[in-house]
Formats: C-alpha cells, structure tokens, sequence
C-alpha cells in the first residue's frame, strides 16, 4: 500500500520536532501566541491539524524517561525533576547528557577554547544524577562525547588520544567493566548515530587519503562487522538493525525518497516512491519515531509539520 501522508499542523508551525517515548506525540518548541509561554508543545498523531498543540513542558534537554530536564540557568547548567521542583546546578555552561539508567549523567569540558579545534583538549566527565563525584574519564583532542549508547552504561567518545596522532577514533567505554573498544580511526569522522537498542552504528568519513573509505559505513558497537553502503544522504535507524536512508536527489526540484538498509546484510528496500509519495522536506528536518512506524518532517512547501506512516519494517 502507498504510505500515508497526514498534516500534523496548520499556520506555519513548525521546526526541530521531535518524539514522546511512547511514539504517540510530536514534540517542538513554540510561542504559539504573544500571550502564550514559549514551551515545548506536543500534538498527536492520531488527532494532527483537527487538536490544537497543547503544552508539554518548559524548553531543555529531557532524560529518556522525561522525569528530568536540563536547561541553563543564571550562567549554570540545571538539572530539575519537574514532578517535585527539585533542582540542583552544575557550575558552568556545561551540557550533559543522561544516561539510560536515568541515574548517571556525562559531559566534556573544553579546557582550551582558543586556537585549532582539532588540537583542543576536551575531559571527559561521568556522575551520578545529582553530579556527586565527578570522575574524569579520559582526555581527548579535537573531539568529545558523542553520547551513551542506548543499553547499559556504555558511553562513546570521539578524539585524537594525543597530539602525535592524527585521525581522531571513535571509543566505547563500558563503566561497568572499564573495557574499551575502538571502533573506527579516520582523521574526518563524523555523523555518528546509534541504533534503537545500541548493537550497531552509523557513520560517514569523507577526504580520506584512501577514497575507498569515503562514504557511508554501518558497523556493531562491539567492533565484530562492518560495511559500507553505496548510497550517500541522511540517515536514521529505524530499529535494532534496520537503517533509514534518505538519498541525495540528482535534483532539487525532485521530491524525496525514503530507502531502508538491513544493516547486517546490506539489502535495501525503497519505501517511499517519489511520483505517488512526494516528500518535500525542509533542511533535513524530520524525525523516526521510537516505534520505527512513522517520520515526521517539515514541509518546505507550508513549513508545517507532516507525518509519513512507513511500511511495516522488514516487508517486501
């Protein structure tokens, strides 16, 4: 069946969307009236355009199950639990990033904001949830964080280990055992993004020496598989192993398409088809939900918020 295409939002509205855990909600930022606070606002994808957006909750960054937020504050980094107004500060502008155990918490710390990024030192921090004892992880350069992966405490990081060396690697670090496990060493790395239960990655290197690794490449976050793929433009996982790619058109006046990659064996599926499925997506503005079952976009054409029902994963 054609996948279908329903109108989330009227007026203009709006950008950056994001999801709620339960794949029910879109999630954005909003002022939808002078009157109104600048918030976080949802909308639901079974209702769209016929419910107006209702307030979620303040602007910030939400732990994974949203119990805490963080946001800046007075020139400190905040972390609040919004159900008792309990909140507690981090000196310094420091992003953080929550664990998945919603109990731990890890940030970078540039020591030197001046000159090259790629010979700027970056500390690696881990807390717990109120940032008592904070434990400096490694250092790196030209990197940092790159976040937690999905299951565990396992955190990645990308950097050059020294400034004798130059490509920058990409590490996991497992709190729990202290072992590490490189990944890939490239000196132009970037685009990482895990999958829905952190088994695989997704990566691009770009002017390397060796042409034949510039491009796309999926690999397991235990180092054991790789692969490259022969496609090149945005990309999402979908789920565990299943990645959401989103071709570069030849031209732009062509909508786009959605392919889908099975990243252990490489096959790929279209799921969308440009002449009866016709996406126009604003600056690469659209969002998998948790579930894997739809992609929200920003319309270029109406600069409203669509949703896209996708075809069950794994299908013909």
């Amino acid at each position: 069946p054609t996948p279908q295409l329903t109108q989330l939002t009227t007026g203009d509205c709006c950008v950056n969307p994001g999801w709620s855990p339960d794949s029910r909600q879109v999630l954005f930022i909003d002022k939808p009236s002078d009157s109104a606070s600048t918030g976080i606002y949802a909308v639901d994808i079974f209702t769209g355009a016929e419910k107006s957006p209702q307030w979620s909750g303040r602007v910030g960054i939400y732990s994974p199950d949203r119990s805490l937020i963080e946001y800046t504050d007075n020139f400190e980094t905040v972390i609040e639990k919004p159900s008792t107004g309990e909140k507690w500060a981090i000196p310094g502008q420091v992003p953080v990033d929550f664990a998945p155990d919603n109990q731990h918490l890890a940030w970078d710390n540039d020591t030197d904001i001046t000159g090259p990024y790629d010979q700027r030192p970056s500390d690696l921090y881990v807390a717990d949830i109120n940032t008592r004892k904070p434990v400096r992880i490694t250092r790196v350069y030209g990197g940092g964080l790159v976040g937690w992966l999905p299951r565990g405490l396992k955190l990645m990081y990308l950097g050059r280990p020294s400034l004798d060396v130059r490509e920058r690697t990409l590490t996991v670090l497992d709190l729990t055992t202290n072992v590490t496990t490189t990944l890939v060493s490239a000196e132009r790395l970037s685009g990482m993004s895990v999958s829905k239960d952190g088994t695989w990655l997704a990566y691009y290197i770009t002017f390397d020496a060796d042409k034949s690794r510039n491009g796309i490449w999926v690999q397991r976050t235990d180092g054991s598989q790789r692969r490259k793929l022969d496609v090149w433009g945005a990309y999402q996982w979908r789920d565990e192993s299943r990645l959401l790619i989103i071709p570069m058109r030849t031209s732009s006046d062509k909508p786009f398409e959605v392919w889908e990659v099975e990243a252990a064996s490489g096959n790929s599926r279209k799921l969308t088809d440009a002449a009866t499925t016709p996406l126009q997506i604003l600056n690469g503005d659209w969002r998998v939900s948790p579930d894997g079952r739809h992609i929200v976009y920003v319309n270029s054409a109406d600069r409203n918020l669509w949703l896209l029902a996708l075809p069950a994963a794994g299908g013909p």
